[in-house]
């Protein structure tokens, strides 16, 4: 039994060079509007094994884990596992290509040789678990377990007697870093040490055998999300801080479970030669999208939900930077006014046009932070915390929790057994 780790988030399960199940495939090309690229792509003869996996398993809706392209190129036919959200926004949009089946929560299934099973996480994102012989392979991806929730995964490795090999990201994928104060220098709300003493303390309360490096391969290519490589963390700051009795694997990891072997196979890292020539190609479409005041309208499409909401947290409406013009957007009326005053306000957001009217159109809004096409700039302090709400309403408009009360509460019940873990 082979466990083998391959781009960003993608892992694989394998028997005779056949994986019988891979996780999160990403591939080949770019997403979040070219913005992000793989560090290290597959080579022909690694996408000829993965192309004849059995079964996909997808942890959650973003782009760089479900991965629209990649899955339409090589999967097409093939049967699509996805944990049982309470959004069904992925669901939804894998049903038009794909045979998809949502597992149950905390419910095992053996699937081939190995059982197992998904904890749905309150921002929709998920566990994946996988128990075969004396191994547990816990798959933390972007996620950020509740304690409760960790100590049901130590509980079950100690009845169990388990190893546990742990997989999970250490870099940031959020507004965290794209805070601007008024000269355009980074506001950092987290260093690159938080990151690393975060996965750190996960490795030591699980207790934790062996850690792989995991859904932090990427790099950033735009114009204007290029300066995201710097709050990276490399493979060499995280080994160089590495302090733990878990042993810290290497990113691109072999390992051979029945004989308890472990490797690299990747020495250099493939990019790809077009990276840089197709980002800036997007970048400047869409900066030069002409602006349609009326069709920046589409933004109250995700805002109505929680206006009110909204309307308290930015009572003088929220102003936004299109070009080097500035715009205000009300949103108890739901509409954008043109600023008339020469003078840049205190605080606003600054994004590509065509980036903000597709990810309003789409209901992905908040991806745009993801992203790191988006610069807030600030005030005061206070807008750290106004922008950060924003978001989490937003989020929660975007999966349709504030305009469905069956689907508001139900939410509330997943935070409350996120908080009050079941026993696995």
């Amino acid at each position: 039994m082979i466990l083998k780790t391959y781009g960003h988030a993608t892992l694989s399960f394998e028997l005779d060079e056949k994986p019988f199940l891979i996780t999160d495939p990403w591939l080949i090309g770019s997403c979040y509007w070219r913005s992000w690229w793989l560090q290290h792509y597959p080579n022909q003869k690694d996408l000829a094994v993965l192309k004849n996996a059995d079964t996909i398993f997808l942890t959650h809706e973003h782009w760089d884990h479900a991965h629209f392209p990649t899955l339409k190129k090589f999967f097409k036919n093939k049967k699509i596992l996805i944990p049982k959200l309470n959004s069904k926004k992925l669901k939804l949009a894998l049903e038009k290509d794909f045979k998809v089946a949502e597992l149950e929560p905390y419910k095992w299934i053996n699937h081939n040789e190995i059982k197992i099973t998904s904890i749905p996480l309150w921002n929709d994102d998920s566990i994946l678990l996988l128990n075969w012989n004396n191994y547990l392979i816990c798959n933390l991806n972007d996620s950020k377990p509740t304690q409760s929730i960790l100590t049901s995964i130590l509980n079950f490795k100690k009845k169990n007697n388990l190893k546990l090999i742990l997989l999970q990201s250490y870099a940031p994928a959020s507004i965290v870093n794209s805070f601007r104060n008024r000269q355009s220098e980074v506001v950092s709300i987290k260093e690159k040490k938080d990151y690393i003493n975060y996965v750190k303390k996960t490795c030591s309360y699980l207790q934790a055998d062996f850690f792989i490096p995991f859904a932090s391969q990427a790099v950033y290519s735009r114009p204007d999300s290029i300066w995201a490589n710097n709050h990276k963390v490399t493979d060499i700051e995280l080994h160089y801080s590495w302090n733990e009795n878990t042993k810290l694997l290497k990113s691109y990891s072999f390992f051979d479970l029945k004989n308890n072997n472990n490797s690299t196979y990747v020495e250099g890292h493939q990019k790809s030669k077009n990276m840089d020539v197709l980002a800036k190609k997007e970048y400047d479409a869409g900066i030069e999208k002409d602006i349609n005041v009326d069709d920046l309208n589409i933004f109250s499409k995700i805002t109505n939900p929680g206006k009110y909401l909204l309307f308290i947290l930015y009572p003088l409406g929220l102003n936004f930077k299109f070009k080097n013009n500035f715009y205000n957007f009300n949103f108890l009326k739901g509409k954008f006014f043109s600023l008339t005053s020469k003078k840049s306000p205190l605080h606003y957001f600054s994004m590509p046009v065509k980036e903000f009217y597709e990810s309003s159109l789409n209901g992905h809004f908040t991806d745009t932070g993801t992203s790191f096409i988006l610069k807030i700039y600030l005030k005061n302090k206070l807008n750290i915390f106004q922008s950060y709400m924003l978001f989490v309403i937003l989020t929660f408009s975007e999966k349709g929790y504030l305009s469905n009360p069956k689907m508001f509460l139900s939410q509330l019940l997943v935070i409350y057994r996120n908080f009050n873990s079941k026993s696995l």
